[in-house]
């Protein structure tokens, strides 16, 4: 069996960094041999700061797949899709390149964070970095326990990575959608704990979902439940986190899926009015600011293409 990027299943940790890159080189080989070899840095650096719990992973942006990996493609990787009804929308913002690391110690994040950095030189920029932490007992900074029916343990695997009897070329690897919100936390305080409550269909405490007697509309538990139209689960695990500092926050959702497509249906159920008017509620509260895809290779695939070629494949090529 192969394994996925250690970023990908890992449990949550109390820190994270995510930093969305541009590639600045037209050296597109030693770009691929750069990030053939991030893994391994990865695991090494993780040895180096083992208490820590160190993961992380590198992720290539949709629009530019094709440059650096132009001999396969991913089947369902797609750009962003643009989600815009009404006053709801989450335009998309292209990134070649996404590094992502999380441990129990910020430290540990910021020197492995540099390390990659010195690493792949003058290659790529940092566009926008986004500092994540854990908050309370795994909670968003609403307050509510963050996406309380997550896939555990093994499911993680079955719903997050690319089956290699459907993909073998991208087996262990995973589709990401990354959205990163910014909250009105002053509105949502504002209407008090009862009404939030309504708003999201959770009690606030527990987390667990309010009786249908109990509720008085659409509910963001609703609108966001793993299940299709046809009442099938959704293949998704999500590795979000909030951000955020005393003049701005939010939440830094991450979404990875061996379906991607039906991540998509799930996100336009949320944006989208339905035949009654209905949207997810919360979204008058927050706004998607950073909209961008990805897809996440398993180390196999990126040291594979990140060797050199031989001399006989140069001259076939």
């Amino acid at each position: 069996m192969q394994k996925a990027q250690t970023g990908v299943c890992a449990e949550p940790n109390l820190h994270g960094l995510t930093l969305l890159c541009n590639v600045m080189t037209d050296d597109v080989d030693g770009l691929r041999r750069k990030l053939g070899r991030m893994p391994i840095i990865l695991d090494e650096l993780d040895e180096r700061f083992s208490e820590a719990m160190l993961n992380g992973f590198v992720a290539i942006g949709s629009d530019y797949w094709d440059i650096v990996y132009p001999e396969q493609r991913p089947l369902y990787l797609q750009a962003f899709p643009e989600l815009r009804d009404d006053d709801r929308e989450a335009p998309r913002q292209p990134f070649d390149i996404l590094l992502h690391i999380r441990s129990d110690r910020f430290d540990a994040n910021f020197l492995a964070a540099r390390a990659l950095i010195e690493w792949f030189g003058h290659d790529i920029e940092i566009v926008e970095q986004i500092r994540t932490f854990r908050y309370l007992d795994g909670r968003d900074l609403l307050g509510f326990i963050d996406a309380p029916d997550n896939p555990r343990g093994l499911r993680k695997r079955e719903v997050a990575l690319v089956n290699a009897s459907e993909e073998p070329a991208f087996a262990a690897g995973s589709y990401l959608l990354l959205q990163k919100f910014r909250h009105d936390l002053r509105r949502w305080e504002h209407i008090g704990p009862q009404r939030q409550e309504q708003l999201m269909g959770r009690e606030k405490v527990s987390g667990e979902r309010l009786s249908e007697a109990e509720i008085e509309s659409v509910t963001h538990a609703s609108k966001t439940r793993l299940l299709d139209q046809n009442e099938q689960p959704i293949p998704l695990l999500r590795q979000n986190m909030p951000w955020g500092d005393l003049r701005e926050q939010g939440l830094l959702a991450m979404y990875c899926s061996n379906q991607p497509k039906k991540v998509v249906e799930w996100l336009k159920r949320r944006y989208y009015a339905d035949s009654q008017g209905d949207y997810d509620p919360l979204l008058d509260f927050t706004q998607a600011v950073t909209n961008a895809s990805f897809f996440i290779p398993s180390p196999t695939f990126l040291l594979k293409h990140g060797q050199p070629a031989t001399d006989s494949e140069s001259q076939t090529a």
